[in-house]
């Protein structure tokens, strides 16, 4: 999946600003696709020049303009090769497993350090993304996106789980 995907299909059920795009990759998909804020607006704007966003810029008094993007037909178009390809391919990155897959050296004390801090991130992923879920129920989730929040649920707490597992029986040697 690329950037130019992501921000299709987040302009699929309305038009939108930057700022809207960036709180959705933050807060509503950042659990399964890390975008920043800094590829936004190129993307935008090479979208727009490819005729697959059209911007309309609202003039606001006291406040600067604001631009407001939504998808064309031609958007719409790659937006839907997009989702009819058979590709699914994932790409995971964790500096936490990095750090243990080359920390043969490290101390005992070290990786357990290093457990428990990823215990403790994934816990608190797994109460902002219950918090969030309660919070978008009351803005309409689909069905759809309500599965997507539940594999994210899933995936933590299993994580979670084999980590603590793991930690017992470093701590239990």
């Amino acid at each position: 999946m690329k950037g130019r995907d992501v921000i299709l299909g987040i302009l699929q059920k309305k038009p939108r600003t930057g700022y809207e795009i960036n709180d959705i990759l933050q807060n509503q998909i950042s659990y399964f696709y890390d975008g920043t804020y800094g590829m936004i607006y190129p993307t935008l704007k090479k979208l727009e020049k490819e005729g697959k966003v059209e911007k309309q810029t609202i003039i606001q008094d006291d406040k600067p303009n604001k631009n407001v993007f939504s998808i064309t037909s031609k958007g719409k178009d790659e937006l839907k090769e997009y989702l009819d390809s058979d590709d699914v391919s994932e790409v995971f990155k964790s500096d936490f497993l990095m750090k243990l897959f080359f920390g043969d050296n490290f101390s005992r004390q070290r990786i357990i350090k290093l457990i428990h801090n990823e215990i403790r991130t994934k816990e608190e992923q797994i109460n902002q993304l219950k918090n969030s879920l309660n919070h978008w129920e009351t803005q309409g989730i689909s069905k759809l996106q309500k599965i997507t929040v539940g594999y994210g649920l899933a995936e933590y707490q299993a994580v979670v789980k084999y980590l603590k597992k793991q930690l017992k029986d470093l701590e239990d040697d």
